[in-house]
């Protein structure tokens, strides 16, 4: 494929329709974990060469997009002129493709088997399943649950994050932004003032977040009007950083997963389905992704997988392991996976009682389908003026 100005192969622009292999993985070269060591190669010659070709640059700004999959920027009905001009390549994000899980193997460089932020909500101790982006299990310290050290805490230079303010001092944050100076963004709504505030930082490394398309599209849709209109605001920003950044920057533009509508004639509750509902003590993960917690995961994942059809996969914990990693999980790791993980195919969806706030989700994520599991890089290199 030729090659940009920029460094990045320019892939094929067309939304995601493939099927998934045997082991439930989509072959793709190139993943989230390794963006942060292709960037760690360029600042610093001892660290070995990263996987992905990015630009030499002076420093990188990375932002990254909540909920930005490659088949929903590069689908025809999206509005994106900025994005859709920069140099692309395809990444691959590990299961679950959900935001706390993405967050850390980006910042780490490691997939969730490793870091152990195994899903949206997962089992922390006996009868507790804690709500990653919440923390709300006060006896879960975030070093101890995610041990692993970040790239902002292993580069030799200063580091940033520029980030919403609710966010600093929570559990998440202290879970995969370990070692990054905090930036608040004291209005996530002023595109142009968080533009120059990124501007202005000088470290040679930026983390940018930005959320609210994730938001829009778990409301409305990402198919929906509403949603076009949030990507046209993001890719305005995105122009807007171009103009700002100095001299010798290269800006980089990810997703953390994409996004999948889920139809109200496509979803179930586990409590109202006696197969389902048979057998399990706790249910984790998200309406895509389940963790099911049971002593009898044999018998459990079988009655899953007579309900599910083809609508899923249920796999009892065993043979659900390499869906999170190449690296099997420790054994602090594994007790968070479920005794029975269950990945919803097309756009199927579990729903939980526990969990009331799904009910009124539009957009989902956190299964193995291409649309949820292939997100863009993006390059743009700023040049002398």
């Amino acid at each position: 494929m030729p090659k940009s100005a920029s460094g990045l192969t320019q892939a094929r622009r067309r939304p995601i329709v493939a099927t998934l292999c045997d082991d439930r993985r989509v072959s793709l070269p190139a993943a989230l974990t390794d963006l942060m060591p292709s960037i760690a190669a360029k600042l610093d010659p001892g660290n070995p060469a990263g996987r992905l070709v990015i630009p030499e640059a002076l420093r990188y700004v990375i932002v990254l997009v909540d909920g930005l999959g490659w088949s929903n920027l590069y689908d025809p009905s999206s509005d994106a002129p900025v994005m859709k001009a920069m140099a692309s390549q395809m990444l691959t994000v590990w299961l679950p493709s959900t935001t706390a899980a993405s967050l850390t193997s980006l910042t780490t460089g490691v997939a969730p088997s490793v870091h152990g932020i195994v899903g949206f909500s997962f089992r922390t101790r006996p009868g507790f399943v804690m709500s990653t982006m919440a923390w709300d299990d006060a006896q879960s310290a975030p070093e101890d649950v995610q041990p692993v050290k970040t790239w902002f805490e292993k580069l030799p230079m200063p580091t940033t994050a520029l980030v919403p303010g609710v966010f600093v001092g929570s559990g998440m944050t202290k879970a995969y932004l370990r070692g990054a100076d905090l930036v608040v963004v004291p209005n996530e709504r002023n595109f142009a003032a968080r533009a120059g505030q990124a501007g202005e930082i000088p470290t040679q490394v930026t983390l940018v977040y930005e959320r609210s398309l994730d938001h829009i599209a778990h409301l409305a849709g990402w198919t929906s009007t509403r949603w076009r209109r949030g990507l046209s605001a993001v890719d305005s920003f995105i122009g807007a950083l171009q103009q700002v950044v100095p001299a010798g920057t290269c800006l980089l533009v990810t997703g953390d997963h994409g996004m999948v509508d889920v139809p109200r004639s496509h979803r179930a509750f586990i409590e109202d389905e006696p197969l389902l509902a048979s057998g399990v003590d706790l249910i984790g993960g998200e309406a895509r992704l389940r963790h099911i917690y049971t002593g009898d995961p044999v018998a459990v994942a079988a009655r899953y997988q007579k309900w599910l059809g083809g609508r899923g996969v249920a796999m009892p914990k065993a043979d659900a392991l390499r869906w999170f990693g190449e690296d099997a999980p420790g054994p602090a790791v594994s007790k968070r996976i479920g005794d029975v993980v269950v990945a919803m195919s097309q756009d199927w969806a579990l729903l939980t009682k526990t969990r009331p706030g799904e009910t009124g989700l539009v957009g989902m994520h956190g299964s193995w389908t291409p649309l949820e599991r292939t997100v863009p890089l993006l390059s743009f290199m700023k040049g002398e003026s």
